[in-house]
C-alpha cells in the first residue's frame, strides 16, 4: 500500500522552521491537512513521504513557513487568518536520474478565525519513467551495446550531460534499471556491435509525445543476421492503457430490523390500525437498491438516515485494504489496523476519530440526537482511487445506527474498483 503523509494541525502556536515575515494577524485558526502520494512507480529513493518538503505561503504579505522534512513538523500548527497555498514535494528534483521519481502537489485554502479548515493535497508524479525490454533477437545479434536517452534539445546541447542517462550491456541490468526524466521530448540512441563479425550497428529515435506520469517502455529488437544491417527500435504503448472487464455479482439485500410479519407485534390484529414504525431507515436517492458502486474520482454518495427517536450511537466499519490503514493513521498512533478485520470508526463517542474526520464526513454533534442526517461519503470514498486499488477489489462501509430506544439498523454500502 502507498505510504501516506499526514499533517494534523490544531490550535496551539508553534515555532516554525524557516519562517520569514512572521507577523500574523491576531485572529488565529486551525489547519487540518491530509496529503497523499499518487503513483505506481515506487522506488528506494525520493518517494519516502517522511522526507517530503512542505511549504505554506500567504501571498497577501509573503509570509512563509518551510519544513525540510515532513517528519520534523510538529503535531500542531496554528495559522493566522487569511488565504494560503500549501505545497508538498519530493526532496530532490533532477532532469535525469536513476530511480528518482519527483512528486509534488499544492492546494489553496483559507484560514478563518476559530475555525478548523480541512485541506486535501495529492502529490502526483511530475516526471517520466523510461525502461527497456530486449527481445531474444536483440540479445543474440548484439554482443555488446550502449543505450543513451536524453531530454536535451540536441545531443550537442550545453546541458546534454545533466539530462542524459546511459544503459550498457556491460552492467548486465539494462532491463532492471529505470530512468526518470523531466517532461520534454526524448531522444534515444543505440550503439551496438554485432556478434557474428563485430561490425557496428546504430539507430536513433525521437519521442515527441510526452507528458508527466508517462512510462515509456522501449522495446529493442534486431534484424536477423544477413538480412538487414541495423537495429530496429519500437515503442510498446500497452503499458499506458490497460483495461480489464470486471463483472461484479449481484448482492442480496440485507433485511433490516422492523420487518417482521404482520401479527408479531401488538396492534397488528385484523381491524387494528398499526402504529407507525419509529425505527431508523436509510435511503440513497442515486442508488435506491444500494447496489455495489464503481469507485471514481468524483462521486455522489449522499445517504439519508432518518431516526425519529434520535441517534444515540453511530459506528462505521471500514473493510478496505487501502482506506482502513489511512483512517487509522489519521486518528493517531494509538490506533492499529489489521487487514484481517474491518477498521471500526465510532463517530459519536471517539474524540480522536471525530477530530480526524471532521469536515470530511458528519461526526459528533452532527450525528448525536439528530432525527435526520445527510451522511455523505462523497469525499471519503474517492480517496480509494488515489492508491490504484486492484481491479475488482471490494471496499465496504457498514453503517450501524442505534437510536435512543435501542432500535438498530445496519447497512452495508459496497464499492468496487473497475
Amino acid at each position: 500500500m502507498k505510504k501516506i503523509l499526514y499533517i494534523i494541525a490544531a490550535a496551539a502556536v508553534v515555532a516554525a522552521c524557516g519562517t520569514k515575515n512572521a507577523t500574523q494577524p491576531e485572529g488565529m485558526g486551525q489547519l487540518s491537512l491530509t496529503a497523499v502520494q499518487e503513483g505506481a512507480y515506487a522506488t528506494k529513493a525520493n518517494d519516502v513521504l517522511a522526507d517530503f518538503t512542505v511549504d505554506i505561503v500567504r501571498p497577501s504579505d509573503g509570509w512563509t513557513k518551510h519544513y525540510d522534512r515532513y517528519i520534523d513538523i510538529p503535531q500542531t500548527i496554528s495559522l493566522g487568518s487569511g488565504d494560503y497555498t500549501l505545497t508538498v514535494a519530493s526532496p530532490q528534483q533532477r532532469h535525469a536520474a536513476w530511480d528518482l521519481p519527483y512528486y509534488s502537489g499544492s492546494a489553496d485554502f483559507t484560514i478563518r478565525v476559530d475555525e478548523l479548515t480541512p485541506v486535501n493535497v495529492t502529490a502526483t508524479l511530475q516526471n517520466m519513467k523510461v525502461s527497456f525490454v530486449l527481445t531474444e533477437s536483440f540479445k543474440n545479434e548484439l554482443s555488446s551495446y550502449s543505450i543513451v536517452v536524453t531530454n536535451a534539445a540536441s545531443w550537442d546541447a550545453a546541458d546534454a550531460a545533466e539530462k542524459s542517462l546511459t544503459w550498457s550491456s556491460a552492467t548486465g541490468d539494462v532491463e532492471q534499471k529505470a530512468g526518470y526524466f523531466s517532461v520534454a521530448p526524448l531522444r534515444v540512441k543505440v550503439d551496438g556491435y554485432r556478434a557474428v563479425d563485430n561490425s557496428e550497428s546504430h539507430s536513433e529515435l525521437i519521442i515527441s509525445d510526452v507528458a508527466a506520469k508517462d512510462h515509456h517502455v522501449i522495446t529493442l529488437d534486431a534484424r536477423v543476421t544477413g538480412v538487414v544491417n541495423g537495429v530496429s527500435i519500437t515503442i510498446d504503448p500497452s503499458v499506458n492503457d490497460r483495461t480489464s472487464d470486471v463483472t461484479v455479482p449481484g448482492w442480496d439485500e440485507v433485511p433490516v430490523d422492523g420487518g417482521d410479519e404482520p401479527g408479531d407485534e401488538p396492534g397488528d390484529e385484523p381491524g387494528d390500525d398499526p402504529q407507525p414504525s419509529t425505527a431508523p431507515v436509510m435511503s440513497w436517492d442515486k442508488n435506491p437498491t444500494f447496489a455495489p458502486t464503481p469507485i471514481a474520482e468524483k462521486m455522489d454518495v449522499e445517504i439519508v438516515i432518518e431516526a425519529p427517536e434520535g441517534i444515540r450511537d453511530f459506528v462505521v466499519d471500514v473493510d478496505s485494504n487501502v482506506l482502513g490503514e489511512t483512517i487509522a493513521g489519521l486518528a493517531g498512533a494509538s490506533y492499529t489496523y489489521s487487514p484481517d478485520t474491518p477498521f471500526t470508526m465510532d463517530l459519536i463517542n471517539d474524540e480522536a476519530m471525530i477530530a480526524a474526520l471532521n469536515g470530511m464526513i458528519p461526526v459528533g454533534d452532527q450525528l448525536k440526537d439528530q432525527v435526520k442526517v445527510n451522511f455523505s461519503l462523497s469525499q471519503l470514498v474517492p480517496l480509494i482511487a488515489v492508491y490504484s486499488p486492484e481491479s475488482g477489489s471490494q471496499h465496504t462501509f457498514t453503517l450501524k445506527v442505534t437510536d435512543k430506544k435501542n432500535q438498530s439498523l445496519e447497512k452495508a454500502v459496497v464499492f468496487y474498483a473497475e
